[in-house]
């Protein structure tokens, strides 16, 4: 099987986001099985000089071939017009043309097919979802989205949760859309059987650990509000947090001494992270699959998720479900993992078990069986 890849590079270049982390993983392994050859297609203005890819993106290895246009226009002009069509640069022996990330693909004469991870665009009653932003997001992605589902072959989903929201918001067919999930790296079921206690951490205190930043489409007010009732009741326990910040929350932590904000924090970091704390706390509004609760779980790290959108599905009865603004019980939950050994091992164990569905080899698995039912 001959596949035709469309990706858009500088989303894979690590560390980067769930999204990149998805198509690094999917397109390295289709690649990797027998009898299956998959070739990147991307825009020309991502080579270096030396006519490769960037060496930030594992995808660099792979086979590519580009289009002379730039992206962003030329992808506008694919969704808002349908045109040029990208057969002219498609292969013909290719068999599938295939993105693991959200676009519209015109094709007259290959199959195609994409994964949309979500549909936040459509949500109306999120905190954000009458901002002028997101009225214009919104905007942007109905100019193609209706497209894609009507011409795709099939269309890629990541959970069940964001397959029932395509068929509720958009009155999309459920028998055109095919949940493929998320998988974990495997350095977060190895580094499960090490004790805390000999990782190096960002604290000498016991911690909680969140990874996305604080931003309010993170959870950022459920979170500090954590925090500052941890420091009211005297506990121990702090609050560490990777990623992206918002100026007005990293100045409002900044006024907590519980609260330690890393950046940007190296993909290989974060395993060590995640498993020398006491748990994840990922208090997230809307996640189209929450790929941290279920490497906290590999980690052997309880995790304590937002009883919103897909986290609930992700995690089932191993997790720590809560209301995010319910902040006095999540201290309470915060409280009981960290003084009541048995409590907590209770969820690492069952986390862990749990995450062994969340391997990258069954994703492909599944992304492989749909391809043959088009080709």
């Amino acid at each position: 099987m001959s596949i035709l890849s469309f990706i858009h590079p500088v989303r894979t270049y690590l560390p980067c986001s769930g999204i990149g982390r998805h198509a690094n993983n999917t397109l390295t392994r289709l690649a990797e099985r027998k009898g299956i050859d998959v070739e990147l297609f991307f825009a020309e203005q991502w080579l270096d000089e030396d006519g490769e890819m960037d060496p930030q993106t594992p995808l660099r290895r792979l086979p590519h071939r580009t289009f002379p246009s730039p992206e962003n226009p030329t992808e506008r002009c694919w969704k808002l017009l349908g045109r040029p069509y990208m057969d002219r640069w498609v292969p013909d022996n290719t068999d599938l043309v295939y993105s693991p990330m959200e676009t519209y693909l015109p094709l007259r004469d290959t199959p195609a097919a994409v994964t949309i991870h979500d549909v936040q665009a459509f949500e109306t009653d999120l905190p954000w979802s009458q901002t002028w932003a997101h009225r214009w997001f919104r905007w942007k992605w109905s100019t193609w989205i209706y497209d894609a589902l009507e011409d795709c072959a099939v269309v890629f989903t990541v959970s069940e949760f964001s397959k029932s929201r395509m068929v509720e918001l958009l009155n999309a067919d459920p028998d055109d859309i095919a949940v493929v999930g998320n998988g974990v790296d495997a350095r977060f079921f190895e580094i499960a059987d090490r004790p805390r206690d000999e990782l190096d951490r960002p604290c000498g205190e016991p911690y909680l650990f969140m990874i996305g930043g604080l931003r309010k489409k993170k959870g950022a007010d459920a979170m500090l509000a954590v925090a500052r009732e941890l420091a009211r009741q005297g506990s121990d326990v702090q609050l560490v947090v990777a990623g992206p910040n918002g100026d007005a929350y990293e100045a409002e932590a900044a006024e907590l001494d519980n609260v330690h904000l890393l950046g940007w924090v190296g993909d290989k970091d974060v395993p060590r992270l995640m498993r020398a704390s006491v748990a994840l706390l990922f208090l997230s509004p809307y996640e189209g699959f929450g790929l941290p609760a279920a490497e906290a779980m590999a980690a052997g790290v309880p995790a304590i998720v937002a009883d919103r959108a897909s986290l609930p599905e992700v995690v089932g009865d191993a997790g720590l479900v809560v209301e995010p603004d319910d902040t006095e019980r999540i201290v309470d939950h915060v409280r009981s993992l960290r003084h009541d050994q048995s409590f907590r091992l209770k969820y690492a164990h069952a986390g862990h078990e749990r995450a062994q569905r969340f391997r990258w080899d069954r994703c492909v698995n599944r992304l492989i069986r749909a391809f043959n039912s088009i080709v």
